[in-house]
């Protein structure tokens, strides 16, 4: 599984940087710098550099009395890295499980430890990776687009908010998305693109627990769900 490109919200090339003052109140910090004067900038959006001569954008907040910048990462990116590390730990969890699993043993205190590390993680992969792919999706729409439903006795005009909110997820991936990009990845039923399919049912299942649900747990101890689970890491955002 090939690592994510971390992306963050606000990125620049310092070497080209130009700031509007009009816009921005331009601050440089070095080794002499007042910490002082950012008390009054609480919230403000300040630039760090990088040892790549890029500007990364965090906020500025107050902590145990001194003053921090928070970078803010692409939340699509962290959504999926948190589904890497789960499924980077679900094999060893599951080798570790079945060692303390057997007839002839007693169900002891680390056995159960085991059982709900297993789960969450698998849960924790599942539900990180299909929320990734609706944030991907979410960020592909421009401030300024709009989608058409044409209804029998009505035509639908959505803008950016309105998708995000009241558009199913198959309208969004399907119609919305081929829309955009002029590219339709589900004109033809695949193999892959029946994953994407797969991870909503199994995330859904999850979401949406109901009492007596038996078939989400086989989903997670099938031998299928370790291959369903590498199958989909097609979906990682570039």
């Amino acid at each position: 599984m090939k690592h994510i490109k971390k992306r963050f919200f606000l990125e620049t090339n310092l070497k080209n940087f130009k700031p509007d003052p009009k816009l921005f109140d331009v601050v440089e910090i070095d080794n002499n710098f007042d910490q002082k004067s950012l008390n009054n900038k609480k919230g403000s959006i300040a630039l760090i550099a990088t040892d790549k001569d890029i500007g990364i954008g965090g906020f500025v907040h107050k902590v145990n009395g001194k003053n921090y910048i928070f970078p803010v990462p692409d939340p699509t990116l962290i959504y999926f890295h948190n589904a890497q590390i789960s499924i980077a730990h679900i094999k060893k969890s599951k080798s570790d499980l079945l060692e303390k699993l057997d007839f002839s043993k007693t169900l002891n205190e680390p056995a159960i430890n085991e059982i709900y590390t297993f789960y969450s993680l698998t849960c924790a992969f599942v539900i990180f990776l299909f929320t990734s792919i609706e944030s991907f999706i979410n960020q592909m729409i421009r401030d300024d687009y709009t989608f058409t439903i044409a209804l029998n006795k009505k035509t639908e005009v959505y803008n950016k908010k309105q998708i995000q909110e009241f558009l199913d997820f198959k309208t969004k991936i399907t119609d919305v998305l081929s829309d955009i990009t002029n590219k339709n990845f589900f004109r033809n039923q695949t193999p892959t693109n029946q994953l994407i399919w797969n991870l909503k049912e199994f995330r859904d299942n999850i979401i949406h627990t109901k009492q007596g649900n038996d078939q989400l747990y086989k989903k997670i101890l099938s031998k299928q769900s370790l291959k369903f689970a590498d199958g989909l890491m097609v979906v990682a955002p570039q």
